[in-house]
């Protein structure tokens, strides 16, 4: 039975817990046995940071970093786990995770225990979970914060990791916090997301969500102009119990929380916010350790500085441009050298796939410039001296992926390293519509696709101009261009650019001006060299293959029972938290949702599919019906139905009777009819 205390919530959860390991390996001897087959190994593999790649028979293992926070030992584990256990170099992605590939299935049991017993976790880095939460890059030294966002990134994540509650949502929540108005974080394309600010003399966060990228882009708006530290747990558990009650389980095309802010409008959107927020907010929530709060002298900027940027506390951050993100073992193992060569203790991660060096004493700046340069890595001098290029791995691992994003960036940071026209712009690739790379906010964006030439397909990209995630500005959609022109292609866009721009003005403003015909007239000379070469993708030797019948797992399958016991197990939890503040409302709510997802539970058992808002009556009557030889059970289902006229205690305890039947039951359940991912049989078919 869960114990009471659980509502207490006393402090937050470890980043790492050994069961985890012992939970990955006993689904994966499942799967290998037979019980499980590939399907529903997947729903339980994701949630460990375990991914499937294109190429067959291994897996890309995401870890997941808070805030982007690297202490400098975690560099030598990233070193030693990529070096024994996967091919290739490792990268460090837009959300400030790390990913390594192509990872024998029988070998992420021993990955996964090298990285957790060093403090490492790829627990719900992946799957229909609250996904790594990101921060400001410069968190913690940056001159304008107000506050430390990768401290107040990493608290959240452990007040709700492994919680019931998020384990199995409709899709997964992307969270972001920035410390300061610049918003380094991009609230905008996030599903929620945190920005410091003070109002009067009271320091807080305005609250953005229902932003994201992907197929149908769409900026975040403001759901709450201010709330304190301490309820910002409250915020993230209102917004993820509106996700499980208004997303569509059924299409998960449309399951993001983007999809309820459009179908319900701004307004009835932060409407629904607010009372769920002030519903929740006098619940017990985990432990908040306060933050220190700074007062900065430097007002915020409209872009985050790069090079070297003066700490607030007299030491100096570097900023180190990586080529894609891409890191090899040999160069994890320099970073942590020049790190304790320099006496740092910290790195970070950041959203444009580069590394940040925390505390640098100014008289050691030049061993870091020296040192990173020596293993392949830069410090640039300020922001207007770079060209920003970020891509997805698109196909080189992607199951999903349509173009080779990856082998096409290189070549376009190459060519932008040697443009002058491109110092200050930035260029963003995905290797498909879903925007792993961000390619809506950029000055030049580009996603592949296919196109068929003469009934051969080829690989292209659909050009998009001058979005930016600070402004919640999502870039114009512009022409196709065949993937073998596109590097020119952005030359030629540049040049056209920078010497047709007016007043100054931006890439945005620049394109709205030419319109389609004037981009089209830029790129008019490109096609003149017939078909040659078009159908090899960069990075590639072989003919281009078309856009892939592979299924992703971003939105993976999840398994009914899992389902629902979580659910019931998160009813528990808030009953339990809405007894020890005397909230007799919220406490019956949630008695009655235990007993309808235990129910549901036992049904599904027993191949019988539901549906959600069924009377808890007709869910008891179908338990009497169909568990009619085991007494307990029915006799289970009939209590808590009945003690629902009774004492919140009692209630509480028949409820949580009800659950451990279900649990117990479930532990060598019998072939049942409903298989993971028929969704309809699951929650009941609509007629």
């Amino acid at each position: 039975m869960l114990d009471a205390a659980i509502s207490d919530l006393p402090i937050s959860e470890p980043l790492v817990r050994l069961s985890d390991l012992d939970e990955y390996r006993a689904g994966l001897a499942r799967h290998l046995s037979g019980e499980w087959d590939g399907e529903r190994f997947t729903a339980h593999r994701v949630r460990f940071g375990v991914y499937g790649q294109k190429q067959p028979g291994v897996q890309m293992v995401r870890i997941k970093i808070p805030g982007g926070r690297l202490p400098v030992g975690w560099l030598r584990t990233l070193a030693a786990v990529n070096r024994d256990f996967a091919e290739g170099a490792s990268h460090v992605t837009t959300r400030q995770d790390v990913q390594i590939y192509s990872v024998a299935l029988e070998k992420t049991p021993d990955l996964l225990e090298a990285l957790y017993s060093n403090g490492i976790t790829t627990r719900e880095a992946c799957g229909n979970t609250i996904r790594n939460l990101t921060a400001c890059a410069l968190a913690g030294a940056c001159p304008r914060e107000l506050v430390d966002a990768g401290l107040v990134a990493d608290q959240l994540s452990r007040a709700w990791l492994r919680h019931p509650l998020v384990q199995h949502m409709p899709r997964k929540i992307k969270i972001t916090v920035s410390g300061c108005a610049t918003d380094c974080g991009h609230t905008a394309i996030h599903d929620l997301g945190f920005i410091a600010i003070t109002k009067g003399d009271r320091p807080g966060f305005r609250v953005m969500a229902g932003g994201g990228l992907g197929s149908q882009p769409r900026a975040a708006v403001e759901i709450a102009d201010f709330v304190t530290e301490d309820e910002l747990p409250a915020v993230l558990e209102a917004v993820a119990r509106l996700h499980q009650r208004y997303s569509d389980r059924r299409n998960r095309n449309a399951a993001r929380l983007k999809f309820v802010a459009k179908r319900f409008g701004d307004d009835k959107f932060r409407a629904l916010f607010a009372e769920e927020f002030e519903r929740l907010r006098g619940l017990p929530q985990r432990h908040w350790a306060g933050l220190d709060w700074n007062h900065p002298a430097e007002a915020a900027i409209s872009r985050a500085p790069v090079g070297l940027i003066d700490a607030h506390d007299g030491s100096v951050a570097v900023s180190v441009s990586v080529p894609l993100g891409i890191v090899s073992s040999e160069q994890w193992e320099a970073l942590a050298d020049i790190a304790d060569r320099v006496g740092v203790a910290e790195l970070r991660a950041t959203r444009d796939q580069n590394l940040v060096f925390l505390g640098v004493a100014r008289e050691q700046t030049q061993v870091v410039v020296d040192g990173v340069r020596a293993i392949g890595f830069d410090v640039p001098d300020q922001a207007a001296d770079i060209a920003t290029v970020i891509s997805c791995p698109g196909t080189t691992t992607c199951r999903i992926g349509i173009t080779n994003s990856q082998g096409f960036a290189r070549e376009a940071l190459n060519a932008a390293l040697a443009d002058p026209l491109a110092k200050g712009t930035s260029v963003h690739v995905s290797g498909c519509q879903n925007s792993c790379g961000l390619h809506h906010v950029a000055d030049f964006g580009l996603h592949g696709m296919a196109k068929k030439i003469d009934g051969q397909p080829a690989p292209y990209y659909q050009l998009h101009f001058g979005g930016d995630a600070a402004s919640s500005t999502i870039g114009l959609t512009g022409p196709m261009i065949a993937a073998r022109h596109a590097v020119a292609g952005l030359g030629l866009l540049r040049q056209a650019w920078a010497s047709g721009r007016k007043d100054g003005e931006g890439v945005r403003a620049w394109a709205e001006r030419q319109g389609k015909d004037g981009i089209d007239a830029v790129l008019a000379g490109l096609g003149e060299g017939g078909a040659d070469g078009l159908f090899v993708d960069w990075g590639d030797s072989h003919d281009f293959a078309g856009a892939p019948q592979a299924k992703g797992e971003c939105a993976a399958p999840f398994a009914a029972a899992d389902l629902y016991e979580d659910l019931a197990d998160d009813s528990l939890i808030t009953l339990d938290r809405a007894l020890a503040v005397g909230n007799q409302a919220i406490a019956a709510e949630a008695a009655d949702t235990g007993i309808e997802y235990a129910a549901r539970r036992l049904l599904h058992l027993k191949g019988v599919p539901s549906e959600d808002g069924q009377n808890l009556a007709a869910h008891i009557a179908a338990i009497g019906a169909h568990w009619a030889d085991q007494a307990d059970v029915v006799d289970a289902a009939r209590t808590a139905l009945a003690a629902r006229g009774e004492g919140l205690e009692a209630l509480r305890e028949a409820v949580a009777v009800l659950i451990d039947t279900a649990r117990d039951l479930a532990a060598n359940p019998a072939p049942v009819a409903a298989a993971v991912g028929d969704i309809n049989a699951l929650l009941g078919a609509a007629e």
